[in-house]
C-alpha cells in the first residue's frame, strides 16, 4: 500500500460543515473518484481516512490535511486532486497531494488569522492591548470534562495586530493544537465581550498546522 496525504482548504459556506459531515463528504468524493483507495477490514469496511486536528465549526482552514492509503504502491499522485475535486462542494478544495513526511500526531501548534470588523479598529487595538496589560484574562473553557476558568493571557498577549483600514483589525496568533488538547482562538472574542462589552464581527481562519519546533507539517 501507499500512504498519501491530501491537502485541502475549507472556506466560505463550508466552514459551517461539521467535521462528521466533512468526513462523509470526503468519503463520497473518494468513492466516486475511482482512485485505488484502501478500505478498512472487518464487518463494515470503509475508506481509510485520518484527518489532522478537526476544525471548530465556523472556522475556515487553508492548509488542512488528511491521510489515506492507495492499494497500489506505485499509483501516481498526478491528477488525484482533480479527480477528488470533481465530487466535492465548491468551498472544499483539494489543492495538493503528497506522500507524508511527518506523522499527524506530531502536530503541536496552529497559526490562526482573526479578522475583526468594527467601527474603530484603532480603538479596538488599544482595547485588546489594554486588556492583556492589566493582568490575567480568564474565560470559561469548554471541554469534555466540563467547563473551567482558563487564563488566555499567555497565549494571546503577544499576537500580531495590523489595521486594515478604519473598520478592520487583522490578528495573527499561534496557539497549542494537538491530540492532547488545544486553545480555541474564539476565546479571545469571549474575553472581549466579557471584559469590554465588545462584540466585533469576527472571522477565524486556521492558516497552517505546525510541529513542536514551529515548522509547518509536511
Amino acid at each position: 500500500m501507499k500512504n498519501v496525504r491530501i491537502w485541502f482548504k475549507k472556506v466560505g459556506a463550508a466552514r459551517y460543515i461539521s467535521h462528521l459531515d466533512l468526513t462523509h463528504c470526503m468519503a463520497r468524493a473518494l468513492k466516486l473518484s475511482g482512485l485505488p483507495v484502501w478500505y478498512t477490514q472487518g464487518f463494515n469496511p470503509r475508506i481509510y481516512m485520518t484527518f489532522a486536528m478537526p476544525l471548530s465549526l465556523g472556522t475556515s482552514g487553508l492548509r488542512e490535511c488528511m491521510d489515506i492509503r492507495f492499494t497500489e504502491d506505485g499509483a501516481p499522485l498526478e491528477g488525484v486532486a482533480e479527480k477528488i475535486n470533481a465530487h466535492l462542494p465548491k468551498d472544499v478544495v483539494v489543492w495538493g497531494v503528497t506522500e507524508p513526511a511527518n506523522k499527524l500526531d506530531a502536530i503541536a501548534f496552529a497559526r490562526y488569522g482573526i479578522r475583526l470588523e468594527t467601527e474603530g479598529s484603532a480603538l479596538l487595538k488599544d482595547k485588546i492591548q489594554g486588556l492583556f496589560a492589566r493582568g490575567p484574562v480568564t474565560v470559561m473553557k469548554h471541554g469534555k470534562k466540563g467547563d473551567k476558568e482558563f487564563d488566555i493571557t499567555p497565549y494571546f498577549s503577544g499576537m500580531g495586530m495590523e489595521e486594515l483600514g478604519a473598520g478592520c483589525l487583522a490578528l495573527t496568533v499561534r496557539l497549542p493544537c494537538s491530540v492532547s488538547g488545544g486553545v480555541n482562538p474564539g476565546l479571545l472574542l469571549e474575553a472581549l465581550k466579557s471584559y469590554e462589552g465588545l462584540e466585533p464581527c469576527g472571522e477565524i481562519t486556521r492558516e497552517m498546522l505546525l510541529l513542536e519546533d514551529f515548522s509547518e507539517i509536511s
